[in-house]
Order: structure tokens, then C-alpha cells, then sequence
């Protein structure tokens, strides 16, 4: 299989520009901490061996940390002191946990529950009786709609008793 020519130029392209931002990056930090330095009067010197004093601090407290952890494996009773320790915290979040749901609890039924989950209530009597009355009135309005419906148009009625009606001299 014929390698692709786009390839190695990609990958060293690619190489050069993260080599190129480790290094603006480290310019970057580098012109930082000397700027710090500058404005809190301290040699920017001095400043670099910090940085290395602070890599030496964190390479010890790795060690630190390790020897601990070995030594607590080792120990029986630092164990058993751990185990207690959390389980006395798991008691109090247990607690902590209670109490918080009680107090959401409460809330529920104080605020929650007469603002957006109103029960259906029964109606009174006097409810239930202006509430047929106004279904009344709208069945006699529907009535009167149906009765206008049905009668016929002024003009037409005029029309059928004209010959009917009497007009005296005028007419």
C-alpha cells in the first residue's frame, strides 16, 4: 500500500505547531512571573529557583503521601480509626439527608402543593344553584337565537301583507 506524501508533512506540521505553542506558552508564564516579581520587588531570579524549590516541594509531598499510605496499611488501629471516621461522617449526611428531605417535606405541603396542585374542591349549594341558573339563562338564550332564526325577515312580511292592510287616503 503506496503511503500517502500528505501524511508526514501533516504529522510535522502538527508537531511543529505544538512545539510551538509549548514554547510561547512557556514564554507566556515566564514574562508573567517576571512582571509578578518585578511589582512585588523580588529579583526575577530568585523567582525560577522558587519555581524549582516548587517542584521539589510537590516531589516531596508525594513521598510524603506514600510513606503514609503505607504506613496506614500497616497500622491496624489507624485503619480501624479511618473506618470509624466514616462512618461517623456517613451518620451525619445520613442525617443531614433526613433533615433535608423533611424540610422539603414541609415546604411541599406549606407552599408547593396549594399553589400548583389545588384538589378539586366540592361545590356549596349556593355555588351549584348559580351555576344552574346560568346554564338556565343560556338555554333560554339559545331559544330566542333559534326562535329569531325561524322567524321570517321583516321585509319578507311586510311583502306577504301588503295587500292586507288597509292604507287609507294616503296610500
Amino acid at each position: 500500500m503506496p503511503k500517502n506524501p500528505f501524511t508526514s508533512t501533516f504529522e510535522e506540521a502538527f508537531e511543529q505547531g505544538v512545539s510551538s505553542a509549548k514554547q510561547q506558552l512557556t514564554n507566556t508564564a515566564k514574562q508573567i512571573t517576571q512582571s509578578a516579581a518585578s511589582q512585588l520587588g523580588v529579583s526575577p531570579d530568585s523567582t525560577t529557583q522558587k519555581s524549582d524549590t516548587s517542584t521539589n516541594l510537590s516531589d516531596h509531598f508525594n513521598e510524603t503521601m506514600q510513606q503514609n499510605v503505607t504506613q496506614s496499611q500497616q497500622d491496624p488501629q489507624s485503619m480501624l480509626d479511618i473506618q470509624q471516621m466514616e462512618s461517623k461522617d456517613q451518620e451525619e449526611r445520613q442525617k443531614k439527608l433526613a433533615q433535608t428531605r423533611a424540610h422539603l417535606e414541609q415546604h411541599k405541603k406549606t407552599y408547593f402543593d396549594p399553589t400548583f396542585n389545588q384538589r378539586k374542591r366540592e361545590p356549596s349549594v349556593q355555588e351549584r344553584l348559580e351555576e344552574e341558573q346560568k346554564q338556565e339563562e343560556a338555554k333560554k338564550m339559545e331559544e330566542l337565537q333559534e326562535e329569531k332564526k325561524k322567524e321570517l325577515p321583516l321585509s319578507l312580511k311586510q311583502a306577504m301583507t301588503k295587500a292586507e292592510t288597509h292604507r287609507g287616503v294616503s296610500g
